[in-house]
């Protein structure tokens, strides 16, 4: 967005929690922030958001320096990582019925079979978020550990994974295991699908898992006009006191401004369709900043 290019972030001074990397100086970013407060106060959690723009940047963070549980979210990673490796995707990750977790609805589908490809692995787990999945892709990829050194290679400095499924959701208060920024998060989505970390043929592969997602449809794509191309990858984790609802969505402007909308809710006091409420509500005022911007 052109219009971002030498403007100075003024309009958020004062306001605690967020940052202005670049700013429109034809829209109030003070207005967003405001709006984001709004909804932060609303939903009785702690909302952490940024915004990334594959031309400027992060262009806008609310709690973007802020630690989430990633949940899901890792999945998205992950399956770059599995699509970088050479010969992960043709290879065949055996399974047996203890391996398949509760929620892992590929898996169960091919549970007589008892085994599953990299590439499918990779497409499931984010796909479908499918947990038994994202296990035998990280188990292949060298643990969690394995993971973390891959993403420091890939520029991101924050996020690290510690456990895998189910363990990675505890989501305890202050534990720095399994976790990542807003800022560190949707510029690694970004650098991963505008970059040239992944050849152009994976880029692609890997967006139009995002598009074929649907776990996130209520999210923050509900909250995207019509016509905006989306796709996105979800996370959900915590439990009963301290549930946490995340979303990363990737989307295009009709006029052809690409975007990582990165978002975690923590906690909140509301039911999980409150949650997913209010993340729309998150990503609706974004799309009219942007809009009003006139990317």
């Amino acid at each position: 967005m052109k219009a971002f290019l030498g403007a100075i972030a003024l309009a958020t001074a004062g306001c605690a929690g967020h940052s202005t990397p670049s700013q429109p100086a034809e829209v109030s970013t003070e207005q967003l922030a405001t709006q984001i407060d709004a909804l932060e106060t609303a939903s009785g959690g702690r909302l952490g958001l940024a915004l990334f723009s594959q031309d400027e940047g992060l262009v806008f963070a609310h709690r973007g320096a802020e630690r989430f549980a990633m949940c899901s979210t890792f999945k998205l990673a992950l399956a770059a990582m599995a699509l970088e490796t050479p010969g992960v995707r043709e290879e065949r990750l055996d399974f047996a019925a203890g391996d398949i977790l509760s929620y892992a609805p590929y898996a169960k589908e091919r549970a007589h079979i008892g085994w599953m490809t990299g590439m499918e692995a990779a497409h499931h787990a984010v796909t479908l978020s499918d947990n038994t999945a994202a296990n035998l892709l990280l188990a292949r990829l060298g643990g969690p550990d394995a993971f973390t050194a891959w993403l420091r290679d890939a520029g991101d400095r924050v996020t690290r994974l510690d456990r895998n499924e189910p363990a990675l959701n505890e989501n305890a208060p202050g534990d720095p295991r399994d976790t990542t920024t807003p800022d560190a998060k949707a510029e690694l989505v970004g650098n991963l699908l505008w970059g040239d970390r992944l050849s152009a043929t994976d880029r692609g592969i890997l967006h139009g898992w995002l598009e074929e997602t649907s776990t996130g449809m209520a999210r923050l794509r509900a909250g995207l006009p019509d016509g905006w191309n989306a796709g996105d990858k979800t996370g959900t984790c915590g439990g009963d006191g301290q549930p946490e609802f995340n979303d990363i969505a990737v989307f295009e402007t009709p006029a052809g401004s690409h975007y990582v909308l990165a978002a975690f809710l923590d906690r909140p006091t509301g039911a999980s369709a409150d949650a997913d409420a209010a993340l729309a509500d998150a990503a609706r005022a974004v799309a009219e900043w942007i809009r009003k911007s006139g990317a």
